[in-house]
């Protein structure tokens, strides 16, 4: 692999950006593949024109971003990531965690991605799927809100995350997982509450899955959505504001 793969000199003022810019242009080119080897530190400083340590430390902003994966041992060396999509949606909740938005914001956002979602699932989600999917909800509601608070939103979270896999497409898993980590934290910091009408909910919308009806199941979504929020708005104290 690093034999074929060619590198340019790095410019000199900004290798450091150079090396990562030059990788990141290989794999969007096709170039450079999940799970290939890159060269070497050695081949890699020789082929760029600069220093094994400004190598290094590309190589390691490149692993932070999570294109590459470092590996030590004989067999070890720097390889272009399986998958980035943890990756990307990290860095989108990093960029929503620095921006202003309200919470109608994050719930018109959720819904927006997620009727995409539902629809794509009632064309194109298996029995088998909806089964896992009831799965889940079974398990959520053998769970004690009371003394497993955490553990119950966890499993709400699962729920969301096999829906959206059920829709069989990688982008959208890509923009609805930061949106449901925010909202997996603000119901956290809001704290348990009585009324666990999202079992009900749950098995209202899988009824809609399965037979197909992204209308009925794409309003099932948003009355959720709309009780969740009115639960933040009564939850959310001054002490524990939400985002502006």
């Amino acid at each position: 692999m690093g034999a074929q793969l060619k590198f340019e000199p790095a410019k000199t003022r900004r290798a450091f950006d150079d090396i990562i810019d030059q990788v990141r242009g290989r794999l969007q080119s096709g170039e450079l593949r999940p799970g290939e080897k890159l060269p070497s530190e050695r081949e890699f400083a020789e082929q760029l024109g600069v220093s094994r340590n400004t190598v290094r430390e590309a190589l390691r902003m490149l692993e932070i971003s999570g294109l590459v994966t470092l590996k030590k041992g004989h067999t070890g060396g720097a390889f272009v990531a399986d998958s980035t999509s943890e990756a990307v949606a990290r860095g989108i909740q990093d960029g929503m965690t620095l921006t202003q938005y309200s919470l109608s914001d994050l719930t018109e956002a959720r819904i927006g991605v997620e009727s995409l979602i539902i629809e794509k699932v009632c064309e194109r989600a298996t029995e088998s799927e909806f089964d896992a999917l009831e799965e889940v909800v079974q398990r959520t509601a053998a769970i004690d809100a009371a003394t497993h608070w955490r553990d119950k939103m966890k499993v709400h979270l699962e729920f969301h995350q096999k829906l959206t896999d059920a829709a069989h497409n990688p982008i959208l898993s890509i923009l609805i997982q930061p949106l449901l980590e925010l909202t997996h934290d603000l119901t956290l910091r809001v704290g348990p509450y009585a009324e666990d009408y999202i079992i009900e909910s749950r098995y209202r919308l899988l009824d809609a899955l399965r037979k197909r009806d992204a209308v009925a199941a794409t309003a099932e979504l948003e009355w959720y959505l709309s009780k969740l929020q009115n639960r933040w708005v009564e939850g959310v104290t001054p002490t524990q504001s939400a985002p502006a």
